[in-house]
């Protein structure tokens, strides 16, 4: 009983669990994101509560239900030896000495009240009462499948079965984020969609935990590779990352892989728009899906615009790729500095190769060409028209020019005369 009254008083306490190395902090008094009646909330071993009584005289008492899911019953005493007498400050500590217990495991408080006063009508006639929960009790929970690190953790009941997945690490990158399955200490499973939360809101969709709860992520089963220029919204929640911020950082192209769930019969323009978080950069009227051999164009920017733009139902194994918009000329050959240029419409192709270094001396500048996205190829000239994507290739001077070679021919042949001629 000490040991309690100290802790109360001295203020909120956090408990630091240990799970193969990782260290997680976990605040006793954490409360939920919306207050909880205490009504309906469900006592058991471990939860630290103040139990109020009114009867012929009327006082309190902080305690914590044992591990064995006892409520000590507990009366005012004059007896020193079964006291503390503690005082602290102007808190001056009642001289409490148990006299019994209440068992009030797995019961709500508008039960346990009857409970509890039944357990004091041995002492006290009339007698009500109540509770304050001062401290939630620690869950233990076992989480199974497709997360980054399964094993067993301890939540709070105020905690949802996201804040365990989150506590596992998240789910891997198969988990399906749909199919949950909550499996109750009392045998009852759940199903839990917890895209509908992630997407949505509903509070409903993200069921609080309990003691010896078993949450178990499975595969998925109706997934794509989403690729491209384009970053899950669910990747981005989960790292609590902006995408500001991950442009003013990331390379001016880079192909992004994400394997995402999808519902049956859903369309390909719903799915990144629900989904996805698009980049400034990305050209969404060319956008296209591979299934096996077949590619299925789609215009992301007319869905957004209209909303009636053709919607391709998704199908399993697909891959949706959102293209970023080109925005450089390459220059590739015989320059010092080969490589990519931004493009700039007012530029012409000698400036972009001065800005590559500018030509070699063994380069050929009379076969320089210019190769087009859509595959066309033309030779260079000062006023060739250049356009994003485009690359110019300068190509190496020969060895030798064709003069030379006609020369060393002639001078090949009129030698190997002279030595047939002299063996005859």
């Amino acid at each position: 009983m000490t040991l309690i009254l100290l802790w109360l008083l001295s203020g909120p306490a956090q408990l630091a669990v240990e799970f193969e190395g990782r260290q997680l902090p976990i605040e006793l008094g954490a409360a939920s994101e919306i207050p909880i009646s205490i009504d309906d909330y469900v006592l058991n071993s471990g939860d630290t509560i103040l139990v109020l009584v009114n009867g012929r005289y009327s006082y309190s008492y902080p305690t914590q239900i044992t591990p064995t899911g006892q409520l000590m019953i507990m009366l005012p005493t004059s007896r020193r030896m079964t006291t503390f007498g503690l005082k602290m400050g102007e808190v001056s500590l009642v001289n409490l000495e148990v006299v019994g217990y209440a068992e009030i495991v797995d019961l709500p408080v508008k039960k346990a009240r009857g409970v509890v006063a039944e357990a004091f009508s041995d002492f006290i006639r009339p007698v009500e009462v109540d509770f304050v929960l001062l401290g939630p009790r620690m869950c233990k929970i076992n989480i199974l499948g497709e997360v980054q690190w399964p094993g067993s953790y301890l939540v709070t009941p105020f905690m949802r079965v996201g804040d365990g997945i989150d506590q596992a690490g998240g789910l891997g990158s198969m988990g399906a984020a749909s199919d949950i399955k909550l499996i109750r200490r009392s045998g009852d499973t759940l199903s839990v969609n917890l895209r509908r939360f992630l997407e949505d809101g509903d509070l409903q969709a993200n069921p609080l935990l309990s003691d010896g709860d078993i949450i178990y992520i499975p595969k998925m089963q109706n997934f794509v590779l989403l690729r491209g220029a384009v970053f899950s919204k669910q990747i981005l929640q989960a790292s609590e990352i902006h995408m500001k911020s991950i442009l003013d950082t990331l390379p001016a192209q880079v192909e992004m892989r994400q394997w995402l769930e999808f519902e049956p019969g859903e369309g390909v323009c719903d799915f990144i728009d629900r989904r996805a978080e698009l980049v400034p950069q990305s050209d969404l009227e060319n956008c296209y899906i591979e299934r096996g051999s077949e590619r299925i164009p789609f215009d992301m920017l007319a869905y957004l615009n209209s909303g009636n733009a053709s919607n391709p139902k998704l199908k399993t194994g697909d891959i949706v790729t959102v293209p970023w918009a080109e925005r450089f000329v390459y220059v590739s050959g015989e320059v010092d500095k080969p490589g990519r240029v931004v493009y700039n419409e007012n530029m012409t192709i000698n400036q972009y190769l001065g800005l590559a270094g500018g030509l070699l001396y063994t380069s050929e500048t009379r076969a320089i060409r210019v190769l087009y996205p859509d595959g066309r190829t033309r030779r260079a000239h000062p006023d060739i028209p250049l356009e994003p994507g485009a690359t110019i290739y300068v190509p190496r001077k020969p060895l030798y020019t064709m003069s030379t070679w006609v020369s060393l021919a002639a001078v090949t042949l009129s030698l190997v005369s002279s030595i047939l001629s002299f063996g005859d």
